[in-house]
């Protein structure tokens, strides 16, 4: 145990406590529980959203990048998420704010069909559960440090509080508790750089750094990994337009234009988050420079190098930014799982309090799968990339295409998913690691073209298909009040 360890524990127990108490704010809605009734303000959105994208592999895995390969390998996780945001404010947020969705494939099933909903559907659960993995690892490592207790059993008692807290109250649990947490990491990130700036000067810093960690060279050759970093932030920059928490934010605001300014507003927060992460980072390469294990560079800085308030700051900031992200995953596949797979699917009808308790319960296992893959897998910055390569692949040209081009059609999404998908499995296993990073940003162009080819070889889709995203049928919408 170290003397982080209260600190942590009243951290949690506090995110615990307002976890719990938005139970109150569902109210026994389904839809309360999914977006909350769609009607939070830009402050509250903007910063649901940077707690989104500030999670465990943008912190303790851009730290742990930085110190292992370079400038260059960390600091283009906080540029692609950034990126996302803005991508995503400027092109999407406002028109799948106005469709009045719940969740981000049910615009697969409006504007294609039921197919390709459930296409989505399998490929984004596979991707959050990853996502989920990622944020659970970093927040159970951190816990391990400072609590002096095993890996697998921090990993049960932190996944157990996000999991209880998520079942409660939902997005309202996911945006409140976002709202504790990610400003303990602004502050705690920000403070943590400028005082190492202070003490030990940036020019001082930089002088011990290798230069090969420091030059463009990360950027401009690919002996020193430039397309694997090129690769890993156009994945986060495009492959986060399906991010399933992002959007379910999105569809809570309460208008479209507050979607898209919230949407700048955290693009902007989490390019300062990430840029102070990759400075402590840089800082590490000296003051901390041998260490066995990566993933402890971020706790041994914060212990030894920063004051204890800054140092106890850095750690909760990292399990707050961790444990919200993990939270709004966890809560989205469960929705997803509830509504567009057994809603969709079943030929029963599904009540209101059906579909609040299915979107509950199927949270369980969820988490059991996210903490399963943190297990065995516990790299929090490369997970996330692993994440959004597996829909950047097939998904994005679809989701993008979908809203702009009216032409698009069900059989290219469809097309374009698969071989999106199938490329991608393919480079995995046979490109060379010479060519690694093209492995990523391969598949997405191949996608790209199928989408535009089968579209231009196949029935145009209709006017009507195209118009019924904004005003759907009854029979195209996922039930909301039963």
């Amino acid at each position: 145990m170290t003397v982080m360890f209260w600190p942590v524990v009243i951290f949690m127990a506090i995110s615990l406590a307002i976890g719990l108490y938005t139970y109150t704010q569902v109210r026994g809605s389904s839809k309360n529980y999914t977006v909350c009734n769609k009607a939070m303000p830009f402050i509250v959105i903007g910063t649901a959203l940077m707690a989104q994208a500030v999670d465990g592999n943008a912190t303790l895995g851009n730290v742990s990048m930085t110190w292992a390969t370079g400038f260059w390998a960390g600091v283009m996780i906080p540029i692609g998420l950034a990126i996302s945001l803005f991508f995503v404010g400027r092109f999407l947020a406002a028109p799948l704010n106005k469709m009045d969705l719940l969740t981000l494939p049910e615009f697969f099933y409006r504007r294609y069909d039921k197919q390709t909903e459930a296409l989505t559907s399998a490929l984004t659960i596979v991707c959050f559960t990853i996502v989920i993995a990622g944020n659970l690892s970093a927040v159970a490592w951190i816990f391990s440090v400072v609590s002096g207790l095993s890996y697998g059993t921090s990993l049960v008692i932190t996944t157990a509080i996000i999991l209880l807290y998520t079942m409660a109250g939902g997005l309202f649990a996911a945006i409140w508790t976002d709202f504790f947490q990610i400003h303990v990491a602004l502050v705690g990130f920000v403070g943590s750089a400028g005082f190492i700036l202070w003490k030990y000067g940036l020019g001082d810093l930089l002088a011990k750094v290798p230069a090969e960690r420091l030059d463009l060279r990360g950027i401009t050759s690919m002996e020193h990994g430039a397309l694997v970093n090129w690769a890993a932030m156009i994945s986060l920059a495009f492959g986060n337009a399906m991010a399933l928490d992002f959007m379910e934010r999105v569809f809570a605001a309460n208008s479209p234009r507050t979607a898209q300014r919230a949407c700048y507003y955290a693009g902007v927060q989490t390019m300062v988050i990430g840029l102070c992460a990759s400075v402590l980072g840089l800082a590490a390469v000296s003051l901390v420079p041998s260490i066995g294990d990566s993933r402890m560079v971020l706790p041994t800085l914060a212990a030894e190098h920063l004051p204890y308030w800054l140092g106890v700051l850095v750690f909760v900031g990292v399990l707050g930014a961790s444990m919200s992200t993990a939270n709004g995953a966890m809560l989205v596949i469960s929705v997803v799982l509830a509504r567009n797979v057994y809603q969709r699917w079943s030929k029963a009808a599904v009540s209101d309090s059906l579909m609040l308790l299915l979107s509950r319960v199927l949270a369980i296992p969820t988490a059991a799968a996210g903490a399963w893959v943190a297990y065995v897998r516990p790299e929090p910055g490369i997970l996330l990339v692993i994440a959004f390569d597996i829909v950047f692949a097939g998904c994005v040209a679809p989701l993008v295409l979908g809203v702009y081009w009216r032409k698009a059609t069900a059989s290219a999404a469809k097309a374009s998913i698969l071989v999106g998908t199938a490329v991608r499995l393919v480079c995995h296993l046979y490109m060379p690691p010479t060519m690694a990073g093209l492995d990523t940003l391969l598949p997405p162009v191949v996608s790209l073209a199928t989408m535009i080819a089968v579209t231009l070889l196949s029935q145009p889709a209709t006017a009507e298909k195209f118009d019924r995203m904004y005003n759907p049928a009854p029979e195209d919408r996922l039930a909301v009040e039963g």
